[in-house]
Parts: C-alpha cells; structure tokens; sequence
C-alpha cells in the first residue's frame, strides 16, 4: 500500500472516530436531559469529585444526579428536589453527617446510602442509626449503585423506561419494542419525540415543549415545519402501532388502542 493511499485510509479512519465521538456525545446530552426531565433524582453530598462517571452512568438509566460538596448545600438541594435516594459521605463538611441523615428523615422518606471510605469506617454505624438504609463504596460505581438502588424498597428500574400500549422504550438500552419485537433504532430527534408524546399520551405535547425536548431550550429554535417533517417520519416508523396527531393549535398527541403509560 502507497504512502497517499495510506494517508486517505488515515483520515477517513480519523473521520469515523470523530463522528462516532460526536454521536455519543449527542447521545450522552440527550440522556442527561431525559435524566433531568423524566427520570429520578439522586442527591450525592460529598466533597470529593464525580471520578467514576456516576453522572453519566446513572443518566443513561433515567437517574439524574445531583452532586454537591456539603451537607448545608445537601439540605438546600434536598428541599428543592425531593430526591428518590441521598448518598452521603461521612466526610461532608457542614452539620455532622448523622445530623443531616436525621433531618431529611425527618422531613421526607428518601431512601440513605452511607458512603464507605477506609478511612471513616467508624462513622457509618452512627449515619445507619441515624437512618441510612445501605452502605456503598467510594469512589462510585454507577453499575454497583444500580444495583443496589434496584433492590431498594423504591425500585428505580422503570425510570429508563416507558410503556404506552404496544410501544416500549428503554432510554438506557436506546431500544424501542413495539409488540415485543426491536425495530431498527430511530434517529436521535424521532426517539427524542416519541419519549416526549408517550410521557403525555394520551395528551397532547405542545410546539414549544417538542422544541425543548428536541433541541433543548437555548440556541436554535425550529419552525413547526421541522417538527411536522420529524412527526411524519416517525409515523412511517411507528406503521399502525399508534396514531401521532396534529390538534391543530395545540400540538400533538399519540395515541393507542386501551393505551396505559408508566
């Protein structure tokens, strides 16, 4: 092979790396926002940093993550987010570690993670009689508090996914059944659709909130034209599982026969 001839096998070679880095960059955001919107809210008090990917692990199950550095900042995040699960390091400045596990038990039912270093190993029988429910180990397996999460008394193991009719989407997998079986992945905008009208369905999702599913709510805002061309794409792909309708003035709507969303 010539050295030209090696050259353009290089670029083109450079080339895909970039677009399949730039696809799971696209697709990463996306998760993160399905996380945000739809999903279920971790709190994580701990003055460390996020260096097992727990963020983006956790967003590509539907679990959004809320990380900060104290325990005064986790009282805060607390009452604004009313989250499913709070993990907490016992060495969180602020208030004493067991305190804040007393006072968010006492003002919710979150489910209590202590987090375990060799370091602070004495610490974590006082934050489980203070109310923490499990112990996990730092730094952070996305996988490991999975796991852990999926066996709690509040499952989050429907959070990735939803289910109208016949439809099924996993957000974590990037997987739509319809009637049990896989079709062909759809392109980031159709499934970023679908799971906008099916967490409405039956109602109707209005323009501006399909923009902000789609395109996010800063920078580019398309016209309802782009939005009709994505609507009567994923009508072919849908075939007669389900019914996307125009209301005119309102948005859209999907629908189908007996359809129950979870």
């Amino acid at each position: 092979m010539g050295a030209r001839s090696g050259r353009r096998l290089s670029r083109k070679a450079a080339g895909l790396v970039a677009e399949v880095s730039s696809r799971e960059l696209t697709v990463r955001s996306y998760l993160h926002r399905w996380a945000e919107t739809a999903g279920a809210q971790l709190l994580v008090v701990d003055p460390g940093q996020d260096e097992g990917g727990l963020t983006d692990g956790m967003a590509g199950r539907g679990v959004h993550v809320t990380w900060v550095p104290s325990t005064i900042d986790g009282l805060v995040e607390f009452g604004r987010l009313d989250p499913h699960t709070v993990v907490v390091s016992p060495e969180a400045p602020g208030v004493p570690a067991a305190e804040f596990v007393t006072a968010i038990r006492r003002h919710g039912s979150p489910y209590v993670v202590a987090a375990l270093d060799h370091d602070d190993a004495a610490e974590i029988g006082g934050l489980m009689l203070a109310g923490a429910s499990a112990v996990v180990a730092r730094p952070y397996s996305a996988e490991h508090l999975w796991e852990l999460l999926s066996h709690s008394p509040r499952s989050l193991e429907n959070h990735a996914r939803l289910v109208v009719g016949p439809i099924d989407l996993d957000a974590a997998a990037y997987r739509v059944l319809i009637g049990g079986e896989r079709i062909a992945d759809l392109p980031l905008k159709e499934f970023e659709l679908l799971r906008a009208l099916m967490l409405r369905a039956p109602g109707v999702v209005t323009d501006d909130e399909l923009r902000d599913a789609l395109w996010g709510s800063e920078g580019v805002r398309p016209s309802g034209n782009t939005i009709a061309m994505h609507v009567t794409r994923l009508r072919h792909r849908l075939g007669s599982a389900a019914d996307v309708r125009r209301i005119r003035g309102r948005g859209y709507s999907l629908t189908v026969e007996r359809s129950t969303a979870h």
